[in-house]
């Protein structure tokens, strides 16, 4: 089986060329038709088998190309003026050589003769905040994959910005109370300095600012440490 073009003329050609094979004869077969054939045995016997590649019926020329003496004459306009390219334009169209604004543009681009102009860098100083103990404590929530004995449960996860602690502990539902004893039972000993006695009143106390929830993360209102 012919893999390109030039493989499946040869495959009709040569049985013709070498006279195993009349071409009348293979007209009848051949799915190309008798013209095909003869154009292309008469191709092969004067130049070989490599005319037998198809060509590209491609324009070799562009019929709206720039002249290259309009391209010599904007590039001289601008060496010897330093004019933008619509001052380059009205000079020509004044001359009677009409071009259009962006191709003088694209030739003096091609050539290196547009402008260069200097930007300023910023640059940015990134002050790090320091953070005590507690101060930033962030609990993220995420389901675990897999059920437990038919149970879903869901994992709590607190970092703690200053210190990088991190703790995680499972529970069966996500509900505010669970946050809530996440918080006060686990994290805050870790996490903060406030005292263990003091625990029961930064719980009122939370309870009694609120609790935002957003997506999976929750916040809170006031800074513990």
């Amino acid at each position: 089986m012919a893999k390109t073009i030039k493989e499946e003329r040869l495959r009709w050609v040569l049985p013709i060329a070498n006279k195993e094979v009349r071409l009348v004869d293979a007209a009848k077969v051949c799915p190309y038709g008798k013209r095909s054939l003869e154009r292309w045995l008469s191709v092969y016997r004067k130049e070989g088998e490599d005319t037998l590649k198809p060509k590209s019926t491609k324009s070799k020329t562009q019929p709206n190309e720039t002249s290259i003496r309009i391209k010599e004459r904007v590039i001289e306009i601008r060496r010897q003026t330093r004019k933008c390219a619509l001052k380059i334009k009205w000079q020509l169209e004044a001359k009677g050589a009409l071009i259009d604004e962006r191709t003088v543009g694209k030739i003096l681009r091609a050539e290196g003769l547009t402008r260069k102009y200097r930007t300023r860098k910023i640059h940015w100083q990134y002050v790090r905040i320091p953070l005590k103990k507690g101060e930033l404590v962030e609990i993220d929530v995420k389901y675990v994959p897999e059920r437990i004995k038919w149970q879903r449960y869901y994992q709590f996860t607190a970092i703690g910005y200053a210190i990088r602690w991190r703790y995680m502990k499972a529970y069966e539902d996500e509900s505010t109370f669970s946050v809530l004893k996440f918080l006060i039972r686990r994290c805050l000993a870790k996490l903060s300095n406030v005292a263990i006695k003091d625990l029961n009143l930064l719980f009122h106390l939370i309870v009694s600012a609120g609790i935002k929830k957003r997506g999976n993360d929750y916040s809170f209102p006031y800074s513990f440490y």
